[in-house]
């Protein structure tokens, strides 16, 4: 979050359940079981083939964009910003991107 102040960004936070690597970040079809051992996985709905780790940061990313679109973020800079229990950190670039372009995705 010191980051994020330091840099004048917008800290968001996404719940650690979230279905961040079984869901599709294509069609959002969300599979019901996926295996930590499975790293690369093809969606059953639009037949997309994913890296688990890449489709995660995507959904993350999106997810914290829809969050932010919500009005329902707190600025690091706003003073009063705390690490919540059970969330996924993610900065982002106050600069609009395209959907789905993991170009601006900075997630821990």
């Amino acid at each position: 979050k010191y980051k994020a102040e330091r840099e004048g960004k917008t800290y968001v936070e996404v719940d650690r359940f979230f279905p961040s690597s079984k869901t599709c970040h294509v069609c959002l079809n969300q599979v019901e079981s996926l295996p930590l051992d499975i790293r690369n996985w093809t969606c059953e709905h639009c037949h997309t083939n994913h890296d688990r780790d890449i489709n995660a940061s995507i959904n993350i990313r999106n997810e914290a964009l829809r969050i932010l679109s919500l009005g329902t973020s707190d600025t690091a800079n706003g003073g009063s910003v705390r690490r919540l229990g059970g969330k996924i950190s993610c900065l982002l670039d106050a600069t609009p991107n395209e959907i789905g372009s993991p170009n601006y995705i900075a997630c821990n």
